[in-house]
């Protein structure tokens, strides 16, 4: 019951934080609502049984029996982490959001949803319940951007919900004919997500259906990511949001995509056409070759940030597709492992990244690099934490963001080495475009056109200083998340041809 005891309390803190009268009652019900929430996720993953698989921590309810849905959820190695990254973001942006004055009811009752919608999409093992978890996270983060967001919210939160909400209309699609297919092979009309992954490679199908049901997964998981080149919505929708939905924005609500790649596209794809590992693997290095380019050329922090996140989504992508290449079991192991870890370790890494971004406009008024300057003077503790997350991002040893990089990239030489050859391109510009904005951001003479700056208050610390923590403790020591997710990839590669696939 750990699964729904997560989902009922991140329920009843929302419907709660939304009837409070005052900032404090709202920020008390938020704060003891998420951080409940992520004790039960801690919880789950020290007892967390790599042997089981899918079937850690198991419901499994009867819901609307004649057309086939049921309440089922559970984790595995890839589910685990994501549940535990949702709900660690979300405890902490509770407190990061701690001087939260407008609408705070409204804005602590978004925030629980987006954190129960979010868990619900990684436990989720029915395709309507799936589903319904999925377009959730649509709301809140719609009315987060449409209400506490930037100059063009409106525009930003409108071309959000558009772009996502047609990715989902596709990949419902896919999930119907899959459903339909199946029952009417089988007899049996359902949404279990395991009895049609199972049945998708046995049930008959003639070749243009069963590639449009991978196509149409795959978009829907492309555009959530988001892949290049569909991408446009990601950088308005940060820019304009505010602090705490870009954090959870690019820290969870991206993994959905990445997540849907392992849950439901790895297993099919010994059964789809193989050149979806090629569109795969060209559409991740497009993402990795690009972000730096953009990111060098913005002046706005926050969409630096922004165009940061699509190169790192994008080494996700190249993982993924060498996982599945043909080549050596270990290598292949090694980049799938890779790219799960990097699910998580981009989300600690982008909280801080955008947190650090919210305290700059915050305390200065802008987030224009160049109007900044000499604040390290000002914020010498802030200043750690940010030259952290920067250096996390551009891949420092010792840091979390290296550990799954090199993972991908040195698992991944094997099968695609024209890949990562041209993605080792990318390296030096990540370096360039954090390192420049450091420099123009933090150091230097200080701009005393942005007055008597102080340093950040104690929530913002507090937050950004325990993602900082999780950051180099992971870098040193990743075992605990690295072995669980190679026991789910060894499970996942064993239903694939041995030596993988030709692309």
């Amino acid at each position: 019951m750990y699964i729904s005891s997560i989902l009922l309390v991140l329920f009843i803190g929302s419907v709660i934080a939304f009837l409070t009268r005052t900032r404090e009652q709202a920020r008390v019900v938020a704060v003891v609502s998420s951080w409940l929430a992520l004790l039960i996720s801690i919880m789950m993953f020290i007892q967390y049984d790599p042997n089981k698989g899918l079937s850690n921590f198991e419901e499994l309810y009867s819901w609307i029996p004649s057309i086939g849905i049921s309440y089922h959820v559970g984790v595995d190695g890839v589910g685990m982490p994501m549940v535990l990254l949702s709900t660690l973001i979300s405890a902490f942006c509770a407190i990061y959001s701690w001087g939260e004055n407008r609408r705070p009811n409204q804005f602590f009752a978004l925030l629980l949803l987006m954190d129960l919608a979010l868990v619900g999409v990684f436990v989720s093992l029915d395709f309507f319940l799936f589903f319904i978890f999925w377009e959730l996270t649509l709301i809140p983060m719609f009315f987060l951007i449409g209400i506490w967001g930037g100059p063009r919210k409106d525009y930003s939160a409108i071309k959000f919900i558009i772009y996502t909400h047609v990715g989902s209309v596709v990949m419902l699609l896919g999930i119907f004919a899959m459903y339909t297919f199946h029952g009417m092979a089988t007899g049996n009309y359902t949404f279990d997500i395991p009895t049609l992954l199972n049945a998708y490679g046995t049930i008959p199908l003639s070749p243009f259906w069963r590639e449009f049901i991978f196509a149409a997964l795959l978009l829907g998981f492309l555009i959530k990511m988001p892949a290049v080149p569909f991408h446009t919505w990601l950088p308005d929708a940060h820019v304009e949001a505010p602090t705490v939905g870009s954090i959870i924005l690019a820290g969870v609500l991206l993994k959905m995509g990445g997540y849907g790649l392992f849950r439901f596209l790895v297993p099919m794809i010994p059964y789809a056409s193989s050149k979806f590992i090629l569109v795969i693997a060209i559409l991740g290095l497009i993402s990795i070759l690009y972000s730096p380019i953009a990111a060098i050329a913005q002046p706005d922090i926050k969409k630096l940030i922004a165009f940061s996140s699509i190169g790192h989504m994008g080494f996700i992508s190249v993982g993924v597709a060498a996982s599945l290449a043909s080549g050596h079991e270990i290598s292949r192991i090694f980049a799938s492992t890779g790219a799960m870890f990097q699910l998580f370790a981009h989300g600690i890494i982008t909280a801080v990244l955008f947190g650090s971004a919210g305290a700059i406009e915050h305390h200065t008024g802008t987030r224009i690099i160049m109007d900044l300057g000499g604040l390290a003077k000002k914020m010498p503790k802030f200043t750690f934490l940010m030259v952290a997350g920067f250096f996390a991002s551009m891949g420092f040893p010792g840091m979390v963001g290296f550990i799954a990089e090199f993972s991908i990239l040195a698992g991944s030489y094997p099968q695609l080495p024209w890949v990562v050859i041209l993605a080792v391109i990318s390296i030096p510009l990540t370096a360039a475009y954090h390192l420049w904005a450091l420099q123009r951001a933090m150091f230097g003479p200080y701009n005393e056109y942005l007055g008597d700056v102080h340093e950040i208050t104690w929530y913002e610390l507090l937050a950004l200083g325990s993602w900082v923590i999780l950051i180099i403790l992971l870098g040193v020591y990743p075992m605990p998340l690295f072995d669980m997710m190679k026991a789910t990839t060894v499970d996942l590669l064993s239903n694939l041809p041995a030596g993988g696939i030709v692309p």
